[in-house]
């Protein structure tokens, strides 16, 4: 007698079903990766911005805090201005300038002046700089090194400090009435006097290098101005710094 096995496969329809609920499950774990993708995204890219952020604060503290700096104060010498001509009120989009000199054994390169002076130290220097946002969204730095005002060298031109930099606005703090207080905030060049000015105030507006954000436009207020950025979801953040002029020694 023949025998017919009475095992039976699947119908149609549960192999639908089967296809359908792995596609969902295939689905959500695509889903599941992308958004583990973009929060890593994300989070790197402010990492970055950041670091971007720190390390531009902490050059200009390191150039404003010693701005003014003369060797020799006592002596009977004329006062060095630790703000220049430069420090210009921008009025645009990428911001102000920012100008600053000191007296310095170190040239702009940080390497010691190979001219002695009468001891057999390394003689010291005149150095300015001059910060601004360029048109390429770089926080650039010019450097300039030599015995005097007259005698100067360019030795760094332009040099990008830090990417993705939007706009760099600056005010100062003045002291009106010389009790060694500051009284306001004020914007390049509008004071009397540049030994009034106390300390620096800079406010830098960074972007991340790709987009990931919601594309929302958005107004910043950055000090003394209002921007209007992009709907671009690039994510900005905004970094402040207030440092002291230190370098001038009554």
């Amino acid at each position: 007698m023949r025998r017919f096995n009475s095992a039976k496969g699947f119908s149609l329809m549960e192999l639908m079903i089967g296809v359908f609920l792995s596609t969902l499950l295939l689905s959500g774990i695509i889903q599941l990766l992308a958004g583990s993708v973009s929060a890593y995204r994300l989070q790197l890219e402010q990492s970055r911005l950041e670091e971007s952020a720190s390390y531009a604060l902490d050059v200009l503290n390191s150039h404003i805090s010693q701005a003014g700096f003369r060797p020799e104060p006592w002596e009977n010498q004329s006062e060095l201005a630790a703000l220049t001509g430069e420090s210009i009120n921008g009025g645009s989009l990428a911001g102000d300038q920012l100008g600053l000199q000191r007296w310095s054994r170190q040239n702009c390169y940080g390497n010691e002046n190979p001219v002695l002076d009468g001891s057999g130290q390394p003689a010291y220097y005149l150095l300015q700089l001059r910060f601004a946002v360029k048109s390429d969204k770089n926080l650039s730095m010019t450097c300039r090194y030599g015995p005097d005002a007259s005698l100067l060298q360019t030795q760094v031109n332009n040099f990008g400090l830090v990417e993705n930099v939007e706009s760099m606005q600056v005010v100062y703090a003045r002291d009106s009435d010389g009790d060694h207080v500051a009284d306001s905030w004020v914007t390049a060049q509008a004071w009397q006097q540049e030994g009034s000015v106390l300390a620096v105030k800079v406010a830098l507006l960074l972007f991340t290098n790709r987009a990931v954000a919601p594309a929302n436009g958005a107004t910043i207020t950055l000090l003394d101005e209002t921007l209007n950025v992009p709907a671009d979801g690039y994510l900005r953040k905004v970094r402040l710094l207030t440092a002291t002029i230190q370098g001038r020694l009554k």
